[in-house]
């Protein structure tokens, strides 16, 4: 986990924000404060990324379900990048394929077939409901060799088959994720043939177990999603106890019908209070962090939050799926280095020095916010959405220095190193996948974006 130095982690946020309050109670717009609104506001805190995972499951399952298959024990592949057509997903990257599959372990494992990728950037992410990384496949647990690995769940107690490594999860329910990194556009045959390699296969016969709820923006829908969620099986034992203390919210695993059986405040609460309690969460994790140069690095926990329902809920609305900062750095800026918000109607400066410290790659990405509190690339004239250490075409300077500039027409100077803002507010994330100790403990540090001049 990150451990940035304690002379640096005193560090003050952005120079007109005010610090975050405790994690248990957080900021309040224009909230009256009473102990019942309290206490739903931590039900929809622990309940929130629950329901994020729902909702891209949903919408997952329903395009592969358009197209006569299923994601559920079934690996799909995405042959693309991902561009500014893609909502599904908050904040995705522009740097791997991805591929997905929703396990469901309840009635005995998958095996999972990796391909040796020795030189090529590759993980396969398992995680829980409550977005908890469970394991991590890939280049940096397992050198790239490849292999056999039997998926399993806390009640399968069946032998593991020769040549296979048993990969023990305590729930039923996991989410899998394949990155696989494209080095550029002559690059992609080669990755989608790597990703294709990936296959997964469950080892019984048995109907998947598919979801009846449906995702809505009201509170009985979040509820009855949520729940049924929660009831599919053993809760991580992180949660197992303490869901207990929402179940006069409505939050009871298997209850579907909780709301109908809810006080009548508390459904009073719920109906008033929902759409607020969502707007606390918009700042998402540039509220939660250390501020450096004015990139938020993250704190401790990304990945593996344990209890802490504030940061999840808010990492799942702006970042979800997030890996834990060992296998990638996520620092985030939506100011420049005056304090200033991005706006792209201006030209900014972004230096990065030659000696970033990573061991797989590095990128910068560009993201609009969207009227929800997520972030999505956007459309622009030459279909660019992050520069990275394997960007086409990127001049850098004799010390192997890269300048990106960032506005909404292009540059005077031509658009090698130009990457496009829209015309309004924006936010940057910088992605080093495989971290090396100096980025990791704090001692490396991003310069800060300047604004330079006004289009």
């Amino acid at each position: 986990m990150l451990t940035i130095a304690a002379e640096q982690y005193h560090a003050t946020r952005y120079r007109d924000r005010k610090p975050s309050p405790p994690a248990g109670e957080g900021p309040k717009i224009g909230l009256s404060y009473t102990p019942e609104i309290a206490e739903l506001r931590r039900a929809f805190r622990f309940a929130f990324p629950v329901a994020e995972m729902m909702r891209v499951r949903e919408d997952q399952e329903s395009r592969a379900q358009a197209n006569g298959r299923t994601m559920v024990n079934r690996i799909v592949h995405r042959t693309v990048l991902t561009n500014a057509t893609e909502r599904g997903v908050t904040a995705p990257n522009n740097d791997t394929l991805y591929s997905a599959s929703w396990l469901d372990l309840s009635a005995g494992p998958v095996m999972l077939d990796m391909p040796a990728l020795p030189s090529r950037y590759h993980s396969v992410a398992l995680l829980d409901l409550f977005t908890d990384h469970k394991a991590i496949l890939g280049t940096r647990t397992t050198g790239g060799r490849g292999g056999r690995y039997l998926i399993a769940g806390p009640s399968w107690r069946g032998p593991t088959p020769a040549g296979a490594t048993l990969v023990r999860s305590d729930v039923d329910d996991l989410y899998m994720i394949v990155r696989v990194l494209v080095d550029g556009t002559a690059d992609l045959p080669a990755a989608v043939s790597a990703q294709a390699a990936f296959r997964i296969e469950p080892m019984f016969n048995s109907p998947s177990r598919l979801m009846k709820s449906r995702v809505g923006s009201d509170p009985r829908s979040l509820l009855a999603l949520v729940n049924e969620a929660l009831g599919r099986g053993p809760l991580p034992a992180t949660h197992a106890e303490r869901v207990a203390r929402f179940a006069a919210a409505g939050i009871q695993p298997g209850g579907v019908d909780a709301w109908e059986r809810l006080a009548p405040k508390a459904q009073n609460i719920w109906a008033a209070k929902l759409p607020q309690f969502r707007a606390e969460l918009k700042e998402g994790w540039l509220s939660v962090g250390t501020a450096r140069n004015n990139w938020t690095y993250p704190k401790p926990g990304l990945g593996q939050f344990g209890t802490d329902d504030l940061y999840r809920a808010r990492v799942a609305l702006s970042g979800l799926h997030a890996l834990p900062p060992e296998e990638a750095m996520y620092l985030v800026s939506d100011r420049d280095g005056s304090g200033t918000p991005f706006d792209g109607r201006f030209v900014y400066r972004f230096k990065l020095p030659g000696n970033i410290p990573v061991d797989g790659f590095w990128s910068v990405s560009m993201y609009k916010p969207d009227s929800d509190g997520r972030w999505f690339f956007i459309e622009n004239a030459i279909q660019r959405y992050a520069i990275g250490n394997r960007t086409a075409g990127v001049v850098k300077s004799a010390n192997g220095e890269t300048e990106v500039i960032m506005s909404d027409t292009p540059p005077a100077q031509g658009v090698a190193n130009w990457l496009p803002a829209p015309s309004g507010p924006f936010r940057l994330t910088f992605r080093a996948y495989l971290p090396g100790a100096a980025l990791l403990d704090g001692r490396f540090l991003l310069p800060p974006v300047q604004r330079i001049s006004s289009q």
